[in-house]
């Protein structure tokens, strides 16, 4: 019980912290095309795909590129994190719906042994 009580808050902790990288990204007024490029150059492969370099605010940020490696390759799962009329009427080929003030309910859902990617706009 205690286990699973670590591991939810774990999730939740991961969570909010992904949450909170979606609001900090392009503060400075950069574009994301040229984050995505800084974090290209900066950062090695990780196993699985994405990169190993994590953020200052502690999420590890993936390029396009990136993640359609890693969907290909089955080792992601894509969260859009907006409200559902915001998902309905687009999102990324293969995102699930998990609006952001779900997630603490939902973590239960997530899958293991993934990368979890979450989105916002």
């Amino acid at each position: 019980m205690v286990r699973k009580l670590l591991i939810t808050s774990a999730l939740a902790l991961a969570a909010v912290l992904l949450f909170g990288a979606c609001k900090a990204t392009d503060t400075a007024g950069g574009s994301a095309a040229s984050q995505a490029a800084s974090n290209k150059n900066a950062a090695a492969p990780a196993p699985g795909g994405g990169t190993s370099t994590v953020s200052a605010d502690g999420a590890r940020r993936v390029t396009p590129a990136e993640l359609k490696q890693m969907l290909d390759n089955g080792t992601a799962a894509l969260y859009d994190t907006r409200a559902k009329g915001a998902y309905d009427a687009e999102h990324i080929k293969g995102a699930l719906s998990m609006p952001s003030n779900e997630v603490g309910d939902r973590t239960g859902e997530l899958p293991k042994g993934k990368t979890l990617v979450f989105y916002c706009t």
